[in-house]
C-alpha cells in the first residue's frame, strides 16, 4: 500500500508542479502600477512553493503526504486569490485601487496601500500575507459598505511584527490585551469565592480565548476605522448588522468566537467618537440602533453585560486612540476636509436626509468621484 502511494505521490506532485508553472503564467507582465506589489509577492511564494515540491521525495511517506496537502492548500490559496486578482482585473478594480490609495494619504496611513479586487466570495475581507483586499463586485458602484475598507487597513497594522511605524498599534494591543487578562482573571476570582455555577468559570475560559484570539483584534480595527474616518464607519456598522447580523448580543458560552457581539463594537465605536469630538453625532446613532435592536428582538444577558464591561470598553478604546495617533495617523474631527472622508460622511447624512431619494444621489456622487480619480 505504502508503494502504491509513493507512486500516487510521484505523478501527483509533478501535476503540481506543472500546475504551478501554469499559473505563474497567468500572472499578467504588464500591470499598471497599483499592482506591482501584490504581483511580485504572488511570484515569489508561488516560485517558494513550487521549490518545495521536489524535496518532498526525501520525507517518509506520511509526512510527504502531509506537506503535500499543505503545499496544495497554499496553492489554492494564491489560484483563488491572489493571481485571479491578478488575471482579471477590470476598470472597477483599478478605480477601487486608486480610491484605497487616496484613503492612505488621507489618514496617514503608515504601511503600503494594499491591492483590492472585486472577487470578494463573501464581504470585506484582507490577505495581509499578499496585501490583498477583497471586496463585493457590487461595492465599486456604491459608498454605505466602503467605510469598511478603513477596517480592513487596520488588520495589517495588526499582523506587522517588526516594522517600526507600526509599533505603537502592536504595543496598544499588547497593553489592552493585559487590561482584558486582568479583568477576566478578577471575575474568575469572584467565581471562586461565590461558589456560583461551576459553568460561568467555564464561559470566562472560553471568553478569554476570544478574546485574546479574535474579539481584540477586531475592536481595534473598529476604532481605527472611527478614528480615522468618523461617523460614517458606525453608520456602515448599523447598515451591515440589519443586512446580514444576527443576535446582536451573542455570547459564546462553549466555544470561542472570532469576532464579538456586534452590540459592544458599535458601544466601544461610540466611546471612539465622543474621544474624537463627534459627541453630537452619538445620541442620533444610539436612537437609530436602538430602534433596530427593538425591532429585531434582541435582548442583552447578564452573561453579555459581563463578558463586555462598559469600563473594559473605555480602556480598550483609550488605549485604541492612543496606538492611532501615536502611529502619526490623521485622527478624524467635525472640522476634517479631506475629500474621501468628506464624501463617505456626507453620504450617510444624505440617506438618513432622504432615504428614498439616497440611490439617485449616490449614483451621481460615485460617478463624479470615478471621473475625479480617472484624472492624473
Amino acid at each position: 500500500m505504502e508503494a502504491l502511494l509513493k507512486e500516487y505521490l510521484d505523478g501527483a506532485e509533478a501535476d503540481l508542479l506543472r500546475r504551478g508553472e501554469v499559473l505563474l503564467g497567468k500572472i499578467p507582465s504588464l500591470q499598471s502600477r497599483e499592482f506591482h506589489l501584490l504581483s511580485q509577492r504572488c511570484r515569489d511564494k508561488l516560485n517558494t512553493l513550487l521549490n518545495d515540491i521536489p524535496k518532498l521525495a526525501k520525507y517518509d511517506t506520511e509526512i510527504r503526504l502531509r506537506r503535500f496537502k499543505r503545499i496544495v492548500a497554499e496553492i489554492d490559496l494564491l489560484e483563488e486569490n491572489a493571481i485571479a486578482a491578478l488575471n482579471r482585473a477590470t476598470d472597477d478594480d483599478r478605480f477601487l485601487n486608486i480610491l484605497i490609495e487616496r484613503i492612505t494619504r488621507e489618514i496617514q496611513y503608515p504601511l503600503l496601500p494594499p491591492v483590492v479586487t472585486s472577487l470578494s466570495h463573501g464581504y470585506f475581507y484582507i490577505y495581509p500575507e499578499y496585501g490583498l483586499l477583497a471586496v463585493p463586485l457590487g461595492e465599486a458602484d456604491a459608498l454605505l459598505h466602503l467605510p469598511d475598507l478603513y477596517h480592513e487597513l487596520a488588520h495589517p497594522l495588526a499582523e506587522d511584527k517588526h516594522d517600526p511605524r507600526v509599533k505603537p498599534f502592536r504595543l496598544g494591543l499588547q497593553r489592552a490585551l493585559i487590561e482584558i487578562q486582568s479583568y477576566i482573571a478578577s471575575e474568575q476570582e469572584r467565581e471562586q469565592r461565590s461558589r456560583g455555577p461551576q459553568s460561568y468559570g467555564h464561559f470566562l475560559t472560553v471568553w478569554w480565548k476570544s478574546w485574546n484570539e479574535g474579539w481584540l483584534v477586531e475592536f481595534f480595527c473598529d476604532l481605527f476605522a472611527t478614528y480615522t474616518l468618523g461617523p460614517a464607519f458606525v453608520w456602515s456598522h448599523l447598515h451591515l448588522c440589519a443586512k446580514r447580523g444576527e443576535d446582536a448580543f451573542d455570547v459564546p458560552r462553549y466555544t470561542y468566537t472570532s469576532h464579538p457581539a456586534d452590540d459592544a463594537r458599535l458601544r466601544a465605536m461610540l466611546l471612539g467618537l465622543k474621544i474624537v469630538g463627534f459627541a453630537a453625532e452619538i445620541p442620533y446613532i444610539e436612537t437609530k440602533w436602538q430602534d433596530f435592536i427593538d425591532i429585531a428582538g434582541y435582548t442583552a444577558t447578564p452573561e453579555y453585560r459581563r463578558c463586555f464591561s462598559g469600563d473594559l470598553l473605555k480602556k480598550i478604546a483609550s488605549i485604541g486612540f492612543e496606538s492611532v495617533t501615536q502611529m502619526g495617523c490623521r485622527v478624524a474631527t467635525p472640522s476634517t476636509t479631506d475629500k474621501i472622508h468628506v464624501l463617505f460622511n456626507t453620504a450617510w447624512s444624505e440617506f438618513w436626509r432622504a432615504p428614498k431619494q439616497y440611490a439617485r444621489w449616490e449614483e451621481k456622487a460615485v460617478g463624479q468621484l470615478r471621473q475625479e480619480l480617472a484624472q492624473p
